[in-house]
């Protein structure tokens, strides 16, 4: 009995042996295999390999008692092997591989799945933001996202360990994007997601026409070529536009558009991602417009957006007017500083309709009519009141110009304006070179970092040169030198190197405009060798969406004005993303105490009227944009209003400068400071403490000749007030300075 269950117990054991010997029948005759026998963890899409051998096939089952391949390679494959996209595994499973057809074979179980899950997905015009998580969750997962664009799938991203991508580059004309998500970790394929559905990018936005849009209210122009601002809801980037105007007084059509099935092409094509526009071709005056604009990208275009309408003011005169010249002009001889100069002139009456002519010359031969000496340059007709001269002119020169007008193209012409003269400021070349600037110059726009900035500049000498720049946000100069209160000064600049970082030097803000210049010395010399200061050059820089400082046009320079009304006009060197609104002030004083606001004008040029007789008036504007962005204020300009005055009421000019004690002295709260200008002179009036630290600006512009006062109501230039103690007041006109002390109390 026991012999008998010793048999039926060892009969059992071996068949029990020959059972698992069958189950699993390791791969033995071609070397090292990989995935091994028994392998867990491994990708879903695993790389097959041996070192010797040359197998028939390779095939992957899911049984191994009953063998049914569920991939078989090619005749004869080489190792290693990868597993196909096409046939990737499932995870978590336990599978077969063999190379003799299943004779022999390792067993290996997939990774577990940590499976990325796609979330709803809100494609924008040229992108689509994906997001996913793994289920199960998983850490220390990287992703790499797959790609299908219409027409066939690619590799948008790698590695990336956040659970989200945006996907770029998508086009309007393609309706079938989608995605998929593979899960690794580190070079093991883990899972595979499913792939995403269908999304296409939504469709191009039809802007929304901001300015001008209604003739009740911001729909007059007062210019010919208006600027036409729009936006798009919720924002939108990369996208081009286009706008079209037709001439609605005379029942114009719009011009046949090619993308709308013409032969044409619109008024105005793309705008270079910008959402304003400055028309090009002048407008008529009078006339009544309509206007649409559309977004557009590559080839694909939004609907236009609903009609919106504007109205040209006119007021164009019989005959056209002589213009006054404004500056270069005046007595003294003044001289200019920035070469090439600008033309400014005048009318004393509002009118439109007109274009303007400067000619200038190195003598006045012909005049009043053309000038006639072989150094005359006539410039081209514009419709703005300034014209920039078209080259560098002759240093140490004295040059007259003149201006005429005319109604429109080809119209009646005026006669000339009486010549005025002016001498372009002479650059002395000592033992140092004066440098000349050479970019940016001429007011250009720099559009970019403001960061990246350089000015730049040319000095020929055979000695090593340092140098120094001046930057300020006004181009008043004393005696050749950049003096305003916004005036940076660079230290030296060692070892010859010509250029210069402008935001190191003075902080930049978008939207204004900067003049600069830069001098020489030899390097090592003691004392110091120096050149003149440059020329001053300028630049703008790019508003982006912000406001921008307005540039004065006319009336300035102390212009006499033949009544007691003016159109005071200003110009922006730069234009704004943003609609912008203008806040205007006016007044007597040149610290504009009292002053006159005028807010919240639709456009560069306003009437002032009701001005008082023999006058003189102080004027600013700055610009507000729709962000609630606000400039800082233009520079100051200045005029003067004429009339009739009683016998005795005309003032008396002094003939000596004079700085008077302030009044009362001690003071609290203000004090008052009188002066007295024997001609025109730019007049600077600065108080410092007893450091000699500056602490306010009073008055820095020019002014007429006579007798002058200023208030001082012991604040700084930040606005807050000053502490008690002594202070020095110090006056600068001309060739003349004078220096007081004055006492604060409290």
């Amino acid at each position: 009995m026991r012999v008998l269950m010793k048999n039926k117990f060892t009969t059992t054991v071996l068949v029990l042996l020959v059972a698992a010997g069958a189950i699993n029948a390791q791969i033995t005759s071609f070397g090292t295999t990989s995935p091994a026998n028994f392998a867990v963890g491994v990708s879903i899409l695993p790389s097959f390999s041996w070192t010797s051998g040359s197998p028939a096939s390779l095939q992957i089952s899911e049984s191994s008692t009953t063998w049914a391949a569920i991939y078989t390679s090619g005749a004869s494959p080489t190792s290693p092997l990868n597993l196909p996209l096409a046939d990737k595994l499932d995870n978590g499973k336990v599978y077969y591989w063999s190379l003799d057809g299943g004779t022999s074979f390792n067993e290996f179980k997939t990774v577990n799945a940590a499976k990325p899950i796609i979330n709803p997905i809100y494609p924008n015009i040229t992108s689509a933001y994906i997001s996913w998580y793994p289920m199960p969750y998983s850490s220390g997962l990287s992703y790499d996202v797959r790609f299908y664009n219409g027409t066939g799938w690619s590799t948008a991203a790698s590695g990336i360990t956040n659970t989200y991508y945006t996907v770029t580059g998508l086009e309007q004309t393609v309706t079938t994007y989608k995605v998929q998500i593979i899960a690794k970790k580190g070079s093991l394929v883990i899972s595979y997601s499913d792939e995403s559905p269908d999304f296409t990018p939504s469709s191009l936005p039809v802007p929304v026409a901001s300015y001008p849009t209604d003739p009740s209210n911001d729909g007059l122009v007062y210019t010919t070529l208006p600027t036409l601002y729009w936006y798009v809801e919720n924002g939108a980037s990369g996208i081009d536009y286009q706008i079209r105007y037709r001439n609605f007084t005379d029942s114009e059509s719009y011009p046949a558009n090619t993308d709308d099935g013409g032969s044409g092409t619109p008024n105005i094509i793309s705008t270079s991602n910008k959402t304003f526009k400055k028309l090009v071709s002048s407008l008529l005056a009078g006339k009544t417009y309509k206007w649409q604009v559309r977004s557009k990208l590559n080839t694909a275009v939004s609907n236009w957006s609903s009609e919106k309408t504007f109205t040209v003011y006119s007021s164009v005169p019989l005959t056209p007017p002589v213009p006054i010249a404004s500056w270069p002009a005046g007595t003294p001889t003044p001289t200019v500083y920035i070469n090439p100069p600008t033309f400014y002139y005048y009318i004393d009456s509002y009118a439109t309709g007109l274009q303007f002519q400067v000619q200038y010359s190195k003598t006045t031969a012909g005049d009043p009519n053309d000038f006639t000496d072989v150094s005359t340059v006539t410039l081209n007709y514009t419709t703005g009141l300034f014209q920039a001269a078209t080259a560098t002119l002759e240093t140490g020169q004295t040059y007259y110009w003149h201006v005429r007008s005319r109604i429109g193209s080809g119209g009646t012409v005026s006669n000339w304006s009486p010549y005025s003269t002016f001498t372009v400021a002479a650059i002395a070349s000592g033992a140092a070179t004066t440098p000349m600037p050479s970019w940016p110059v001429g007011g250009t726009t720099i559009d970019g970092t403001m960061s990246t900035i350089l000015l730049s500049w040319t000095a020929s000498s055979t000695a090593t040169l340092d140098y120094q720049v001046n930057i300020a946000t006004s181009p008043e100069v004393t005696l050749g030198v950049l003096s305003h209160g916004s005036l940076a000064t660079s230290s030296w600049i060692t070892t010859g190197v010509t250029s210069a970082n402008a935001n190191a030097i003075k902080a930049l803000t978008a939207g204004a405009t900067y003049y600069w210049q830069v001098r020489s010395r030899i390097n090592g010399s003691s004392p110091a060798i120096m050149s003149p200061w440059s020329m001053v050059a300028s630049f703008s820089t790019a508003a982006g969406a912000s406001s921008v400082v307005p540039l004065i046009v006319s009336p300035n320079y102390l212009q006499p004005l033949n009544n007691t009304a003016a159109v005071l006009t200003w110009n922006l060197p730069v234009q704004s993303e943003s609609p912008l609104k203008y806040d205007l002030q006016y007044s007597k004083n040149s610290n504009f105490s009292n002053a006159v606001t005028v807010p919240n004008l639709n456009n560069p040029s306003t009437l002032v009227s009701g001005l008082e007789p023999n006058s003189t008036y102080y004027w600013r504007v700055l610009s507000k944009a729709d962000n609630g962005s606000i400039s800082s204020y233009s520079t100051t300009a200045a005029f003067k209003t004429t009339g009739t005055t009683a016998v005795g009421e005309n003032e008396v000019i002094p003939t000596d400068y004079e700085l008077a004690q302030n009044y009362p002295n001690p003071f609290n709260p203000t004090t008052r400071i009188n002066f007295s200008i024997p001609q025109n002179s730019f007049v600077s009036i600065r108080v410092f403490d007893i450091l000699g630290r500056e602490v306010k600006t009073l008055i820095d512009q020019q002014m007429t000749a006579g007798s002058h006062s200023v208030e001082w109501n012991a604040d700084n230039n930040l606005g807050g007030k000053v502490s008690t103690g002594m202070y020095i007041y110090r006056i600068t006109a001309g060739s003349f300075v004078a220096t007081r002390k004055m006492s604060f109390i409290k």
